[in-house]
């Protein structure tokens, strides 16, 4: 099964274009899933709690004298590689004729989503996590992606 969402093949409606290996077109709770980027949300979620353990970083944290910039730092860092690895690794993850864009934007909203729904130390540290938002946001969203459907792939031109 491609990681990516497989669209409808613009000749026949149902299967995908050979450049995916005859495929069927993903329906609604598959979409669903490729578009939650699983990969992405586990390394943030491991090192961003390893992050929030080392430097004490609790649920409720502000930015105090007592957090130190190294807090704040690494918790960038691991946030923006999650942000920036998320295309990346999709578009390395693509088929031949793949559209891989809208699967890329969506999953890297949705990364944003889920590490602030975790509790991301970065949003913690900045003072704009909110416990009532973060069970609001994730789920909505993604609810809501499952809707979009990639177009299907231009036929090549002979």
């Amino acid at each position: 099964m491609p990681r990516l969402v497989v669209p409808r093949s613009a000749t026949s409606g149902n299967l995908a274009a050979a450049s995916v290996e005859d495929q069927p077109a993903d329906d609604y709770s598959s979409r669903l899933v490729k578009y939650i980027p699983a990969e992405s949300v586990a390394f943030f979620a491991c090192v961003d709690k390893l992050i929030a353990s080392h430097f004490g970083i609790g649920n409720t944290a502000s930015t105090t004298a007592a957090t130190s910039s190294g807090a704040f730092a690494l918790s960038l860092i691991v946030f923006l590689l999650g942000l920036v690895g998320t295309p990346l690794y999709l578009w390395r993850r693509r088929l031949p004729r793949q559209p891989w864009m809208l699967n890329a934007g969506i999953a890297t909203i949705a990364f944003v989503l889920w590490a602030y729904t975790l509790g991301g130390s970065l949003f913690l540290l900045l003072g704009w996590y909110q416990v009532f938002l973060a069970g609001l946001f994730a789920p909505i969203f993604t609810f809501v992606a499952g809707f979009f459907e990639p177009a299907p792939p231009k036929a090549p031109q002979a």
